[in-house]
């Protein structure tokens, strides 16, 4: 037991001498709280600043008031305005072909060519009977005026000027008969001979050389062409929009925006030139279309699109980059700047949205300065430095969404 008290007491003892030898080591081990040290290391208290920190820097942006269209964002599908199925008119041996798939051609180009000896032998036959009729004509109408002659020198009967007189008319009528077999037989010999109907693309020929084709097949035809340009979009809306849109066509012409999924830019603009007749009573939506030109051949029949047709327009209205708005416990807000650069939460209303930018209904008026960068530090009433960012203006592609 002494023993161990001893080893106890040792660390106690050497404690004691050390406080005794050095009383102020405890002072210096830990500054006082809130203190700081000098640049000197003096440990003379350094000036604070402000705040506890500098005065931050923020980006500001004008609001503005302007005219805002309201638009309608939907799922469309790019149509063909003109689609032809190139199908024979006669039947026959196809002995040239000079289209490929995927070839885009004119109007008039020549696409396949059919065996036509046949008609042409045809058509060689109506010649020669169309100049045999023709000849006989000239006989009878010499032997009328024959007859006519004799009837006026009481040689010849009446009766004989009937006969040449009928004689002629047949013949005349021969004549009609033969031109007319003789244009036939030509429309014939122009099947022989296939020909785009339309400017276009070609899509999979379904034919070759040496084929025989029939005017009475009904399946895919030779092949199909497709006009790329113009092109239409069509979609679908609700009918509770209809009045709106109806209102809108009436008013002005109606733009409508396509952009391709997930994308943000428009790629083509058309305007609304069909309303279909009838809501469908299955969905209660109403079909849209508008025609696009397609000139640079960004879009193709079939695609899916993203269609914005404009509803009406919002004049004079206030906007700001939809950035600045803030959401807080008590709805939106926004960091107004003063003129003393002092910033105050200022409570908006915001009316719609359109794109990157807000309609303000309330709380907001032209020309106040808003913080679009640095928001999530500040705090109401606090000083600021400005620097100028986009000044909120409502792009041209965008609208209030609905």
């Amino acid at each position: 037991m002494k023993r161990m008290a001893l080893l106890l007491a040792v660390p106690v003892i050497v404690g004691v001498g050390c406080f005794l030898a050095y009383p102020d080591l405890s002072l210096r081990a830990s500054p006082p709280p809130n203190a700081s040290v000098s640049a000197d290391g003096s440990g003379a208290a350094a000036p604070r600043r402000r705040g506890g920190s500098a005065t931050p820097t923020v980006v500001v942006a004008e609001a503005r008031i302007g005219d805002v269209p309201v638009t309608k964002t939907v799922v469309g599908t790019i149509e063909a305005v003109d689609t032809v199925v190139v199908r024979p008119q006669v039947d026959g041996v196809i002995v040239a072909d000079n289209v490929t798939d995927g070839q885009m051609v004119k109007s008039g180009d020549i696409l396949f060519r059919l065996d036509d000896r046949a008609i042409r032998a045809m058509i060689d036959k109506d010649q020669a009977q169309l100049a045999k009729d023709q000849a006989s004509l000239v006989a009878a109408k010499l032997d009328l005026a024959s007859a006519q002659d004799l009837e006026k020198q009481r040689v010849d009967t009446g009766q004989q000027v009937y006969q040449a007189d009928a004689a002629v008319k047949v013949l005349e009528a021969s004549i009609a008969m033969d031109r007319a077999q003789l244009e036939a037989d030509q429309v014939q010999l122009s099947y022989m001979t296939i020909a785009a109907p339309i400017d276009g693309r070609v899509g999979v020929v379904n034919t070759s050389v040496g084929n025989l084709v029939r005017s009475a097949d009904t399946g895919n035809g030779l092949l199909t062409i497709t006009r790329m340009a113009p092109l239409r979009v069509a979609f679908t809306v609700s009918e509770s929009d209809l009045p709106s849109l109806r209102a809108a066509v009436a008013d002005h012409p109606t733009r409508v925006q396509v952009k391709l999924p997930a994308q943000s830019d428009t790629i083509a603009t058309g305007e609304l030139n069909f309303i279909d007749s009838s809501v469908d009573t299955a969905s209660g939506t109403v079909v849209l279309k508008a025609d696009l030109d397609n000139r640079d051949g960004a879009l193709w029949p079939g695609q899916y699109v993203t269609a914005i047709v404009d509803l009406s327009l919002q004049k004079n209205v206030t906007t700001i980059p939809l950035i600045a708005v803030q959401q807080g416990n008590n709805g939106s807000f926004v960091f107004l700047v003063h003129a003393d650069k002092t910033v105050a939460m200022q409570p908006v209303t915001l009316a719609t949205t359109a794109g990157d930018t807000a309609v303000i209904a309330s709380g907001i008026k032209p020309g106040d300065q808003v913080v679009i960068d640095g928001q999530l530090h500040l705090q109401d009433g606090a000083t600021v430095e400005t620097t100028s960012g986009q000044a909120s203006a409502l792009p041209a592609s965008t609208g209030a969404a609905l």
